[in-house]
């Protein structure tokens, strides 16, 4: 395994974000148009799931529930307070999992951080919420797990279940305990057996398999080897995991037996933080967290073909020249095409056309001078949930789109159809 070349998330331990740039204008192309911004400040913000007119905005002290049936004015449904970063969120029909990866002094949600993961009875895992009447979601149960959860998955059953992968790893000094220590070379499944509060409430650990990194750099230092965030593309029984020392591609044909696949992995990047599927399920595309100096190749996203992905096919950076890196996103869900829509953090929104996955090609941003946490296609529109401001709805008027699949629900990490 390579040397770490660069710095992973400087928040994550409670650090203050980096000051955006010091322009305080907004550059943006022609065709992205920023229709509302649904404020959301003292904290950091995070990861981003979707349910009908329904957005589910996690920050570092909870989430936000936001009803965007009108777009321009977005209505703040509920905002809700349950300490402990880092807020990955995610819903499953009346259900919503909220992960958190810093230990607590309780499970519930009036815990404090100010505990080790020695600390008898400090806590940290996926907490799980009724959210029925999204106007007063419920806390149902908090569910351990071995280094907390720093990100989380849903991997969809037949039977209206699902399992959730959690992807964790020592964060900090704090996070250091008999069951979180590198390497951590493995993940735990949530059996969640339906989508009510009484699944809700009966959601536990099934298994905590074993995934290993492979030494692609023997005699290099560093001896870790943990998940940072996981794709799955359930009708081809595939996940790509983006790990922090490579990227590696999964057969989950046994839900609870992941079996590595592919290892992928380039001197140029030792953080892969997330993955995407293209939706003919040929291509998958992860980035590379950086953020400093604007410098080739750091920061890019790098795209594979997933029958073999020995080489990267291509990577692009940011376009602009200002310190940045391409963080959280998916594909917009249309035929024929591929486009990328990603955060950006210092660069705002990128919007990239893969369609030719070797000569990708940024055709669209809308540069807030901010950092954005995650930013997804939803619908016909564009839902970013920036760090320091809230979520941001914008609208991207190109062509390359015209006829996006609409969705009854969005999980962005869990892809559940194919595209010719």
């Amino acid at each position: 395994m390579s040397s770490p070349a660069h710095a992973h998330e400087p928040w994550d331990d409670g650090a203050v974000p980096p000051p955006p740039p010091s322009s305080p204008a907004d550059g943006y192309s022609r065709d992205m148009h920023l229709l509302s911004t649904a404020t959301h400040t003292g904290g950091v913000n995070s990861d981003l799931a979707f349910s009908g007119d329904l957005v589910f905005a996690g920050h570092y002290g909870g989430f936000r529930v936001l009803d965007i049936s009108e777009p321009g004015a977005p209505r703040e449904l509920a905002d809700v307070h349950c300490n402990g970063p880092q807020g990955d969120v995610s819903v499953w029909g009346d259900l919503l999992f909220l992960s958190v990866d810093t230990p607590q002094s309780t499970p519930g949600c009036e815990g404090s951080r100010n505990v080790t993961a020695s600390t008898p009875g400090a806590w940290e895992g996926v907490r799980v919420f009724d959210v029925s009447d999204p106007s007063t979601p419920r806390f149902l149960q908090a569910i351990r797990t071995d280094c907390g959860s720093h990100t989380h998955t849903l991997v969809p059953r037949d039977d209206g279940g699902t399992y959730i992968y959690v992807a964790s790893y020592p964060l900090s000094a704090s996070a250091i305990g008999p069951d979180c220590r590198a390497p951590f070379e493995r993940i735990s499944v949530i059996d969640v057996p339906g989508d009510d509060a009484t699944a809700g409430l009966a959601a536990q650990v099934v298994a905590e398999p074993t995934i290993k990194g492979v030494d692609l750099y023997p005699g290099a230092s560093g001896d870790f080897f943990a998940c940072h965030d996981i794709q799955v593309l359930t009708p081809r029984d595939l996940a790509a995991a983006a790990c922090l020392s490579q990227g590696q591609l999964w057969d989950i044909s046994n839900p609870l037996a992941p079996r590595v696949s592919a290892d992928i992995d380039t001197p140029d990047v030792d953080i892969w933080h997330s993955a995407a599927f293209t939706h003919d399920g040929k291509h998958v595309t992860f980035g590379d967290e950086y953020f400093g100096p604007a410098r080739e190749p750091f920061g890019a996203i790098w795209t594979y073909a997933v029958d073999d992905p020995r080489t990267p096919l291509s990577h692009l950076r940011i376009p602009r020249a200002e310190p940045s890196t391409y963080h959280n996103f998916n594909y917009v869900p249309v035929a024929g095409r591929n486009i990328l829509v990603s955060s950006a953090y210092g660069s705002g929104t990128s919007v990239v056309d893969l369609t030719d996955p070797r000569a990708p090609k940024e055709i669209a941003f809308y540069d807030m001078r901010s950092n954005q946490w995650s930013t997804y296609w939803y619908n016909g529109l564009i839902i970013a949930n920036d760090i320091s401001r809230g979520v941001d709805v914008i609208r991207f008027s190109g062509r390359e789109t015209a006829g996006a699949r609409h969705l009854p629900m969005l999980n962005p990490q869990t892809q559940t159809f194919l595209l010719d």
